[in-house]
């Protein structure tokens, strides 16, 4: 097979792959926060952000400084954040912006006497669109947590691509569908602007994937699962929440049954205790089927990234668990490329330098109160 068309094996619908894309990796807070204030501050018609959490500290305010001072220049601004994920974020700082120019608008706003629907279905998504050319796609939000300790922030381990091309226009549609779907801080709607038509930049493919009921809620699941099913030498996987469904787990099984190599990086401190408690429940059962299994001991990790074989990558705000597959709105990048996918196994090769191999042994010593808690916390994953 013409190594060109190689990545055809791993793309489950290769006839809505986007070509001649340039895609950068962006592998930590460093590179990511300073790539997006550069190209913000670089912007001259357009820019549109959409986070699940925006928040009203020192990194918040240095991307709402830069935002209004953008849009005091004429640039027209956009931003979505999740009522939810900065429900901390005090509406007065959003207020603030859409009183500098930015149109800011809330995806759906938390109202306590409504059902537990409203709550649950929230907008995960983490993206920046700059003058329809660039468009940033990753785990990281606008927080002092995500950002890299040289800006006084926590610097969380996440990862970003940086994706110039066609794929920009499409990741602009998503964003639009879900501005129509969120409501104006200042009450009056705006109406979603011309999606652009971004030139060529590159002979990467991609496919830009969705979730979450605006448009194809099983289109991150398909392709995780497409190119797991294709996997002839490796899969390497770091997730922050790792609950994969039953498809995906038995495929990842299958894969290493195979002669797959499969590996999974997944954190040792996280934000979210229980789900880490959870994950341990099927961890056994993994082992024993030849999945390696690794605990990051950085700090606290927040990454959403997978490569097969050098040539399947996907970066984005997807998590493997229930809450992502089913409720969230989230956005991935499935990218085909070589010279991409061999960074992305790069990085990881380099993080399991940092990573503790989990053994069936560390199953077996954990205290049983530890072994039934996993247990029931599993048997709960749906609402983790």
């Amino acid at each position: 097979m013409p190594e060109k068309e190689n990545w055809r094996r791993y793309c489950a619908q290769p006839e809505s792959a986007l070509a001649a894309n340039g895609v950068e990796l962006l592998p930590g807070g460093e590179a990511a926060f300073s790539a997006m204030l550069a190209a913000i501050g670089g912007a001259r018609d357009s820019i549109l952000l959409e986070f699940y959490a925006f928040s009203d500290d020192s990194i918040g305010r240095a991307f709402s400084d830069l935002l209004k001072v953008k849009a005091r220049e004429g640039v027209a601004v956009h931003l979505i954040y999740d009522s939810v994920g900065s429900i901390l974020t005090d509406r007065d700082f959003f207020l603030d912006l859409a009183a500098a120019g930015v149109r800011v608008a809330e995806f759906r706003p938390v109202i306590f006497w409504k059902p537990y629907w409203n709550w649950i279905k929230r907008d995960h998504r983490k993206t920046v669109c700059v003058d329809g050319r660039a468009a940033f796609v990753g785990g990281f939000n606008i927080t002092e947590y995500d950002a890299p300790r040289s800006m006084g922030g926590r610097g969380w381990k996440d990862t970003q691509a940086l994706v110039r091309g066609p794929a920009v226009a499409e990741l602009e549609k998503i964003f639009w569908e879900a501005w129509t779907a969120s409501t104006p801080v200042t009450g009056e709607r705006v109406p979603p602007r011309q999606v652009s038509r971004p030139g060529l930049a590159g002979d990467t493919p991609v496919s830009v994937l969705s979730a979450g009921g605006i448009r194809n809620v099983r289109s991150i699941r398909r392709s995780y699962r497409y190119a797991i099913d294709k996997a002839e030498d490796y899969i390497y996987i770091t997730n922050a929440y790792f609950l994969p469904d039953r498809l995906v787990y038995r495929r990842l099984v299958k894969a290493a049954r195979r002669g797959v190599d499969v590996r999974v990086i997944a954190p040792r401190d996280t934000d979210h205790p229980y789900v880490r408690w959870a994950s341990w429940a099927r961890y056994g059962h993994l082992l024993r089927n030849g999945v390696k299994l690794y605990e990051w001991q950085g700090p606290i990790l927040h990454s959403k990234t997978a490569v097969i074989d050098g040539v399947w990558s996907s970066v984005g705000s997807h998590n493997l668990d229930h809450r992502s597959l089913h409720y969230n709105l989230e956005v991935n990048l499935s990218v085909y490329g070589a010279a991409f996918g061999a960074a992305m196994a790069r990085t990881f090769r380099e993080d399991l330098k940092l990573s503790r191999p989990v053994s069936l042994e560390d199953v077996r010593k954990r205290p049983l109160t530890s072994k039934a808690a996993s247990k029931l916390l599993y048997l709960f994953r749906s609402w983790l």
